[in-house]
């Protein structure tokens, strides 16, 4: 997937998020719309990270020399144990790195 294409996604999801949530803009959504985009990032996210987790072209990956495996199952992890989102972010990308790095060396 292209850089275009996360940043488009991205970019659509946040107008969409902002634009809607946002307690100042004058239009107001029904109570169940408001529900239904507070699922839309987690939802693209789930959409874009899958395929480059589990797949590597057109062919599954293996579990074992999987460093994105580790990584997402650590990102989970340290997401419901910490809380905090930038935190999680950066303290995942760390273990990435060095997960990747041990087994690629």
């Amino acid at each position: 997937m292209s850089w275009f294409m996360i940043l488009g996604l991205a970019a659509i999801v946040f107008f969409n998020r902002y634009y809607f949530l946002e307690p100042t803009v004058k239009i107001k959504l029904p109570l169940i719309m408001n529900k239904m985009l507070n699922y839309s990032a987690p939802c693209l996210l789930t959409a874009i990270c899958i395929p480059v987790v589990f797949f590597d072209g057109d062919n599954l990956k293996g579990i074992i020399d999987n460093p994105y495996i580790y990584a997402a199952i650590f990102c989970i992890v340290i997401a419901l144990y910490l809380k905090k989102v930038l935190l999680s972010v950066i303290a995942s990308l760390v273990f990435f790195y060095f997960i990747n790095f041990l087994i690629n060396y």
